[in-house]
């Protein structure tokens, strides 16, 4: 079971991207992933085979007490390790802005309540997202009067990512961050840069395409995330969607179809819908030209028919009527016993 910390968003702009809930999907989608790209030195001792799970945290009401009017995504799991033990390992995942030191502190309360909870080692990592931002906090201090505490945690920042090096990346979590990079770059900027934020999106598209055509799983999680974190003007979705070349090709449409979860999409969806009227309207013309063979085929057998009894009438022999008619001979026969009943 899947289970996430609920807040009252009704606050929110409607028409904001939710960034939240955007990057939760992708991480629960693709964790393996996730693990791999974020946390190399913890993933090759975890059993991937053995089915991941995500506890319920929403037991913490710190954790919704101190989310109003922010957004930022929490995710907890439990993986089973390689080695042969039943011991778990729990992996906290925060994505944040700016790790302020009141972020640290979060942290902090979000590892002890998990370890007295669960009793269990826990490796926490945050991903911070503003790319902009220099300076951040990885390590919670506490000390007053002889009583120390230092709690130190895992953080992966945006700000300073090679570009280049995550786009030659076989990862798909390196298109997330590059998506997730532009936004904060650009956060702010006015309506003059979608354009640019068109040519983005559609070079992100292409390669996720480039990359992933083989991995439908890959390629449905990523199409997903970047369409919708990275929304354009109804005029460019427009000319993105005519230049998408798994529009223009209709060996794709298979493919495309079995993504179901692109079916709601801005630009995808709408390829879903014209697919699916497509298939519609090819399978009324079939199935009209089917009723016409059917009727014609009908019309021809009862004309048949019709003649072998004149035949019949006439006294000619079974043999004769199926030689003059398509009729076999033992049709013949059966209508010649269904004229004397």
């Amino acid at each position: 079971m899947i289970t996430t910390v609920k807040e009252n968003t009704d606050s929110y702009d409607a028409k904001d991207t939710d960034y939240d809930g955007l990057w939760k999907n992708l991480i629960e989608e693709l964790f393996q992933e996730f693990m791999e790209f974020f946390a190399p030195d913890l993933y090759p001792e975890i059993d991937f085979e053995k089915e991941v799970d995500f506890p319920n945290i929403e037991l913490f009401q710190f954790v919704i007490n101190s989310r109003k009017g922010r957004k930022y995504s929490d995710r907890l799991a439990k993986v089973t390790m390689k080695n042969g033990t039943e011991k778990y390992i729990f992996v906290h995942i925060e994505v944040q802005a700016i790790g302020e030191q009141s972020f640290a502190e979060r942290m902090f309360k979000y590892f002890y309540r998990i370890y007295d909870k669960h009793k269990h080692p826990i490796y926490s990592i945050a991903l911070l997202t503003d790319a902009s931002h220099q300076h951040y906090e990885d390590t919670f201090r506490y000390s007053f009067y002889g009583t120390e505490l230092t709690y130190l945690y895992n953080v992966y920042r945006f700000y300073g990512k090679d570009k280049e090096k995550l786009k030659k990346s076989d990862n798909p979590f390196a298109l997330a961050v590059l998506a997730g990079i532009y936004v904060s770059e650009n956060s702010g900027r006015t309506k003059k840069d979608d354009e640019e934020k068109f040519q983005f999106k559609q070079q992100l598209i292409s390669m996720a395409l480039e990359k992933y055509s083989h991995r439908d799983t890959y390629l449905s999680a990523l199409l997903y995330f970047i369409d919708y974190i990275l929304q354009v003007p109804a005029e460019l979705q427009e000319k993105l969607y005519e230049l998408l070349p798994i529009a223009q090709n209709e060996k794709e449409e298979g493919k495309i179809m079995g993504m179901e979860k692109l079916r709601d999409t801005p630009t995808f969806g709408r390829l879903f819908r014209e697919i699916e009227e497509e298939a519609t309207k090819k399978g009324l013309e079939k199935g009209m030209e089917q009723g016409m063979e059917k009727g014609m085929e009908k019309g021809m057998e009862e004309a048949e028919r019709n003649f072998a009894k004149k035949l019949l009438d006439r006294n000619y022999s079974d043999e004769e009527i199926s030689e003059l008619t398509s009729l076999e001979l033992k049709d013949v026969s059966e209508l010649r016993k269904s004229l004397k009943n």
